[in-house]
């Protein structure tokens, strides 16, 4: 058993492979943002490893003599988790835990647990929950596995601070039960659509932390809270936006941030949350300027907007944080790339005017299209 104390933050070791040295900085990248994720958890990060080889082992994913490398550096300096940038199978897992003596959990277990951390309502912690369930159910070895190998902290959390459960049987049990009721709530939900037609809808996207509540507060002069950490919004939030020149409400909804390799998990369990990006006229892709490589993040959020059934609805791409651009020329060839984005920044409350004149455009556009049917 490996017993770790959950009053003070863990000690992370971080892990990435790649298979060549082209990918090298594409992964230094990705660990930056793992580091980010596990201090979003609550760890403190000792040090990033990267191991470049031919292929992934497919007993360790790293090489074994990496593992034992490892070994030595969690035993020295106390390391109480290893995270892993990739996926580690079951057997990955195990056999890793065999060497390095320590708790071992991959990318996407880092983030279902943030996100259990942040799920406040009722419907986030169902969706949460069963995200985590589905995760754990082919890892369990038999008829279930002891978390008390595990400790505490990152990897066993489910919402609230509740112990994930750990019986094969029950878990099923739990699935079941938790899909019924989110299917209730896509029922209320689309009840809810329905009646709402006579009103204009637009929906903010984009990659986690981009500033989407920053814009979405600006936008209906809200006061939502703002936090600068991954994936602190994970409820559909709708506000009324103020104007007085469309026949009709418009109404903007905040959802849950994408992130790449975004569990699949966490796609069919935010089936619910994600019905607003669904439901929009129009989507508003907010993109924050200073988080490279930006074409790459980019298509992260449109991977998964084709993946929820969004790749065709009409998009306005909002670069934010523009007031921490240092260098003139990102800004002149984000410009060239993308002719029809908009340049913003919450922070400094520079471009909102002109993002609602847009929104007004698109809308006013639509009733013209729409008058042009009916002749």
């Amino acid at each position: 058993m490996y017993s770790i104390s959950e009053k003070k933050p863990e000690k992370a070791l971080l892990v990435g492979v790649c298979t060549s040295s082209q990918e090298r900085w594409h992964e230094l990248d990705r660990l930056e943002e793992l580091q980010k994720l596990a201090e979003a958890a609550g760890a403190n990060v000792f040090e990033k490893i990267l191991q470049i080889r031919p292929s992934y082992d497919p007993a360790y994913l790293i090489g074994k003599g990496k593992a034992f490398e490892i070994q030595n550096i969690c035993e020295q300096f106390g390391i109480d988790v290893v995270i892993f940038d990739q996926d580690l199978s079951p057997s990955q897992v195990r056999n890793l835990e065999q060497i390095i003596k320590c708790k071992i959990i991959d990318r996407t277990e880092l983030i279902l647990d943030i996100f259990a951390q942040h799920a406040e309502t009722l419907e986030a912690k169902i969706q949460v929950e069963l995200a985590q369930l589905l995760y754990r159910l082919p890892r369990l070895a038999g008829k279930g596995i002891d978390l008390s190998r595990l400790g505490g902290g990152i990897g066993t959390r489910g919402p609230g601070e509740k112990k994930l459960e750990v019986d094969r049987r029950k878990i099923k049990d739990r699935i079941n039960h938790l899909k019924r009721e989110l299917e209730e709530i896509e029922k209320t939900r689309e009840l809810h659509y329905r009646r709402r037609r006579e009103i204009y809808k637009v929906t903010l996207v984009g990659y986690t932390n981009s500033g989407k509540s920053s814009i979405m507060n600006l936008l209906t002069k809200s006061n939502l809270p703002v936090e600068d950490k991954p994936f602190s919004t994970l409820d559909a939030t709708t506000r009324v936006m103020y104007q007085k020149v469309l026949p009709k409400p418009v109404v903007v909804s905040d959802t849950v941030g994408f992130i790449e390799d975004i569990p699949h998990h966490l796609i069919a369990s935010f089936k619910a949350t994600l019905g607003v990006a669904r439901e929009a006229d129009v989507l508003i892709h907010v993109i924050d300027i200073t988080n490279e490589p930006i074409d790459k993040k980019i298509q992260t959020v449109e991977s998964v907007l084709s993946d929820i059934g969004c790749g065709d609805k009409p998009i306005i791409k909002v670069f934010n944080k523009t007031d921490l651009v240092i260098e003139k020329n990102v800004i002149e060839r984000l410009r060239s790339n993308y002719p029809d984005a908009l340049f913003v920044s919450a922070k400094l409350k520079m471009g909102i005017e002109e993002l609602k004149n847009e929104i007004i455009r698109r809308f006013q556009k639509f009733e013209e299209l729409s008058e042009s049917w009916k002749k």
